[in-house]
């Protein structure tokens, strides 16, 4: 759901509630699983010049703008989750965006989304992966 907002908001002028409701909605999801897909969303939102700064900052030889946007945005949902939502578990976290990344990416995006997301753990959590 996440992702697919993500995606959408990149394209649409509406506002950011509509789009991730519309999503959320769509799948009509328990209710804690569309309070944490909101929340994830809008604090993604929020947060994506500090979120693509510290992806760029880990990229090596490599522009953000040249990664796709899927991985992009995962990787902006998956680092806001390790920033501002501590009590998901890194491990979780990453599966999870390995997952969707296999999903909706490419062949090789699990592995490109796994060792960037491993690196932004180990910076920012204290916790082992």
């Amino acid at each position: 759901m996440v992702l697919q907002a993500l995606y959408e908001a990149e394209f649409s002028d509406r506002g950011a509630l509509e789009i991730v409701d519309e999503q959320i909605m769509r799948r009509a999801p328990s209710d804690a699983t569309a309070t944490h897909a909101r929340d994830l969303f809008l604090m993604t939102m929020e947060k994506r010049a500090d979120l693509d700064h510290i992806i760029r900052s880990v990229l090596d030889n490599w522009e953000l703008e040249r990664v796709s946007l899927v991985d992009r945005n995962i990787l902006r949902f998956a680092l806001a989750e390790v920033l501002y939502f501590p009590e998901v578990p890194a491990k979780v976290i990453i599966d999870e965006a390995i997952e969707v990344a296999h999903r909706y990416s490419s062949d090789d995006a699990g592995r490109f989304v796994n060792g960037l997301l491993d690196r932004m753990v180990r910076e920012f959590r204290k916790e082992s992966v």
